[in-house]
């Protein structure tokens, strides 16, 4: 008892001591919390990190275009006018959105300053929490001393919808608290996670996908091999057929996501989409995720092959792996339509939750080691790639900052990417 009382006075110490560190050099308190990841104030950390983040969020010249610019914009726009609720309503009609979070919290905000800061800071805030959480339920169902292996798809799980994913708030956030509430329900039985995963609508409309895919999962139960098939299939015959999916859409859903969706339905958006004609890319930016998905498929036929009797005998571990196959799936599939590709991402995160956990708790037999030692270049492009791209958004306060210095320079912040072009 006196062993266990020194050490949980010992990791309050460490904690104190990282907060106080936190207030001088954020970055450094967030690397003492992934190093003291067993303790319990180290997701914390995390979380104020990306709110801190958030504060000190850069609008860099690439992103001028994205998401978070038009969040901004409609939201400045809001301060200047007079909102009773009646008018909040309206404005919310209007508006055309499906989803509430993101125009309720411009309204709110609106009331009081119209500071991007400020804005960024509670975007930071939300999804942080679920972001930290996410990364914590992995890390706290790791046994031993992490592997090398884990840690690099544990860095590819941190990095498919990262923290700069903000950038694109209601869609990152939404994929998020799905998987907030679909690890726990799977894993560990607890079924309000499939109420919390079901929240996600209310943030992005487009995630009724998601959970009519859990929905659909609870009622047909684990079917493994089925799963497993209809996964190999979409993965190398992918495209919907177009045509057959617009009737569906007219026939069945609300006007009001018809009228959403019908720019991403249209025949030659799609067409074009598919050829690769609608965005012109560079090399990496086109193969990371391929590597990716190539790896994960790669991992979960191992899985499938190698540990099939080891996922009948433990329902938790069949519980996600069943999941993963049936929403990888159905994600290969949207993934032919623009925009349905982010599915693939929410995909990757259950993926790569199951495959991280397994390398790290179980035995490698052969045929893993060498599937681990030939994925390792894959899913080294995978994180230099998504590195960089976060670049457009961290700015060098997040770096090289803390939060006194990001008060005194709110709306003046720089991206690493343009301090990076001013430098070379």
């Amino acid at each position: 008892m006196t062993k266990l009382r020194a050490m949980f006075q010992s990791n309050n110490k460490i904690g104190f001591y990282s907060a106080m560190l936190f207030l001088l050099w954020p970055l450094l308190a967030l690397l003492s919390a992934f190093k003291n990841y067993r303790s319990s104030w180290a997701k914390n950390i995390l979380w104020a990190f990306i709110a801190f983040y958030g504060f000190a969020f850069a609008i860099g010249a690439e992103s001028e275009g994205a998401d978070i610019a038009r969040y901004v914009e409609k939201y400045q726009h809001l301060h200047g006018q007079q909102m009773t609720f009646a008018k909040a309503l309206e404005y919310y009609s209007e508006s055309g959105d499906i989803d509430v979070a993101s125009t309720f919290i411009s309204i709110v905000l609106s009331r009081f300053t119209d500071s991007q800061s400020i804005l960024t800071l509670v975007y930071g805030i939300i999804f942080g929490y679920f972001f930290s959480r996410n990364m914590w339920f992995v890390l706290e169902h790791l046994k031993g001393n992490i592997r090398f292996t884990t840690a690099l798809l544990f860095i590819c799980f941190f990095l498919v919808i990262p923290i700069w994913n903000m950038n694109g708030f209601r869609m990152w956030t939404a994929a998020h608290i799905f998987i907030y509430g679909l690890l726990p329900y799977l894993y560990e039985g607890k079924k309000s996670g499939v109420l919390i995963a079901s929240l996600s609508i209310l943030v992005h409309f487009s995630f009724l996908v998601p959970v009519s895919i859990l929905y659909l999962y609870i009622f047909a139960g684990n079917r493994l091999l089925i799963y497993f098939v209809f996964y190999c299939l979409t993965f190398f015959v992918s495209e919907i057929n177009l045509s057959v999916f617009n009737e569906l859409v007219e026939g069945y859903a609300p006007e009001i996501i018809q009228e959403r969706t019908a720019g991403y339905r249209g025949e030659q958006y799609v067409e074009n989409y598919r050829e690769g004609t609608t965005n012109s890319q560079n090399w990496y930016m086109d193969w990371y995720g391929r590597a990716m998905r190539w790896s994960i498929m790669g991992f979960l036929v191992v899985l499938f092959f190698r540990a099939k009797k080891f996922f009948m005998q433990n329902k938790n571990w069949l519980n996600l792996f069943c999941f993963t196959l049936l929403f990888y799936g159905v994600a290969n599939l949207f993934s032919s339509l623009p925009s349905g590709g982010r599915f693939l991402s929410i995909a990757n995160l259950s993926a790569l939750a199951l495959i991280t956990l397994y390398v790290q708790n179980k035995e490698h037999e052969k045929v893993m080691k060498r599937f681990i030692i030939a994925a390792t270049p894959a899913l080294v492009l995978f994180i230099v790639v998504s590195v960089r791209m976060g670049l457009y958004s961290i700015s060098a306060t997040t770096i090289l900052g803390n939060p006194i210095i990001a008060i005194f320079l709110t709306g003046e912040h720089i991206s690493m990417n343009d301090v990076m072009r001013m430098l070379l």
